[in-house]
């Protein structure tokens, strides 16, 4: 099955991503700690990015739980389902990443490394999508 990879990774990130967010809360509004240079100002890009990567953490992953669940299923050959689950792994993995590294370096800023993973992300749902209307909803499981 090339849909589990995507569901166990898909999990995995997002138990990983709500233990970040826990940790983003220690300074968020009513700091319990100090906050971390950098992140002072709560409008400031750095923590915008910051917070748009905890975003990134969670939604990318559950769109991998989500595909996982129906890649096997879809009206795609073997290769494409295979890139598919790659192309949204990456995603899953690199834009988090890339989205803090932005929000710690302003290099990262000027390169814009959040841009491929958000592309592969981005390619492996329109992928999804194709094989989805190629697929009868009997196929897919659902009501006819």
């Amino acid at each position: 099955m090339i849909g589990a990879r995507n569901i166990k990774t898909g999990l995995a990130l997002l138990a990983l991503s709500l233990v970040g967010g826990l940790a983003m809360s220690l300074y968020a509004f009513v700091p319990m700690v100090r906050v971390p240079e950098g992140l002072i100002q709560y409008d400031d890009l750095p923590r915008r990015l910051l917070r748009l990567a905890h975003v990134a953490a969670v939604i990318v992953p559950l769109l991998n739980v989500i595909c996982g669940l129906l890649l096997d299923r879809i009206r795609l050959t073997r290769p494409v389902k295979e890139l598919t689950s790659l192309l949204l792994l990456v995603g899953a993995v690199g834009l988090p990443l890339a989205l803090a590294a932005e929000a710690l370096s302003s290099t990262a800023r000027e390169w814009h490394v959040a841009g491929p993973p958000a592309v592969a992300a981005t390619l492996g749902a329109v992928l999804m999508a194709v094989g989805a209307v190629r697929t009868s909803a009997k196929e897919l499981g659902g009501a006819r």
